[in-house]
């Protein structure tokens, strides 16, 4: 089946327009029901803002939802959902979540869907919880504090670049349509999904994406996208590499500082273990020194 890549403003948009879809999509990276979804207004980053090169690929979409879940139950929180395309844009991520804590007072939950690798974390789908612990017992507590919700925030991570084909569970399912291969043509615009999944919800989600890839106006839509994409690339694509470059470089100190804590924390058991054993040779000499006396004392005796 032909469908529009997903990865693509005008896909992701028309997936999460269609509430079912949102619905579906939200509730399994969530592993949540949701029952109830309000999108906010989707918003583009501002073209005369230039904290970071070539940001104009990400995507940035709000609801208002009630989620349920068997810990925690019903719960209104506000869904913070952001794509991306390149490194570059990670600059922006904060920069709008700040934006949703200033004007929520409700909880918020972050998706991030990056078309991009992280250099640190090979999974394709992960989860940072916000981790509450007693600092005296170091005990975990679960919070429901109102305040400390608004102040920490649960984030899910979609690395599409790292996903692999597999359909053993419901979030490989969802996850396979967003597998960033077999592309049709010389772009990456049109792909061809060719695994056979009868679950209704990953079919009305490729019928929407194939929908994308045939409509002559969403089409064009993808085409401008790719082109502008294509533009930006030329523009900022050294920025961008350099970036990469830096990240990775990055990973390698962090590489080399850990092997070398290691190290000196191996040197730092061995010293220790020299330590102990001189100690143990040191109390062996004091007892065969003590034992020596005692024997001197008793051949004086015996001389008297």
């Amino acid at each position: 089946m032909l469908i529009a890549n997903p990865i693509y403003d005008t896909s992701f948009k028309c997936i999460l327009e269609n509430n079912r879809t949102a619905k579906f999509l939200i509730g399994t990276i969530l592993g949540c029901k949701v029952l109830s979804l309000i999108p906010g207004n989707p918003e583009l980053p501002d073209p005369e803002d230039n904290d970071s090169p070539g940001t104009v690929s990400l995507l940035r979409m709000d609801f208002t939802a009630t989620i349920e879940t068997a810990e925690e139950g019903e719960r209104l929180v506000i869904i913070e959902m952001q794509k991306a395309k390149n490194l570059a844009d990670i600059y922006r991520f904060k920069r709008y979540l700040g934006k949703q804590y200033r004007k929520s007072r409700l909880p918020i939950i972050s998706i991030y869907i990056l078309g991009f690798e992280l250099p640190l974390v090979e999974s394709p789908a992960f989860v940072v919880y916000p981790e509450c612990r007693d600092l005296i017992t170091s005990e975990p507590l679960i919070v429901r504090d109102p305040y400390v919700e608004q102040l920490t925030h649960r984030a899910y991570f979609i690395q599409t670049t790292r996903i692999k084909p597999s359909i053993n569970t419901k979030i490989d399912k969802l996850l396979s349509v967003f597998e960033q291969t077999n592309f049709i043509g010389d772009g990456t615009r049109i792909k061809d999904y060719l695994l056979n999944i009868e679950d209704p919800e990953i079919k009305e989600l490729l019928g929407i994406l194939h929908y994308v890839a045939v409509d002559k106006k969403t089409r064009e839509k993808l085409e401008e996208e790719e082109e502008n994409q294509l533009c930006l690339e030329g523009i900022f694509g050294e920025q961008w590499e350099k970036m990469a470059k830096q990240a990775e470089e990055l990973v390698q100190k962090d590489e080399e500082l850990q092997k070398q804590a290691e190290e000196m924390q191996k040197q730092a058991e061995e010293l220790q273990k020299e330590k102990e054993e001189l100690q143990k040779e040191k109390e062996e000499n004091r007892k065969q020194a003590a034992e020596i006396a005692a024997l001197k004392q008793q051949l004086e005796a015996t001389k008297k």
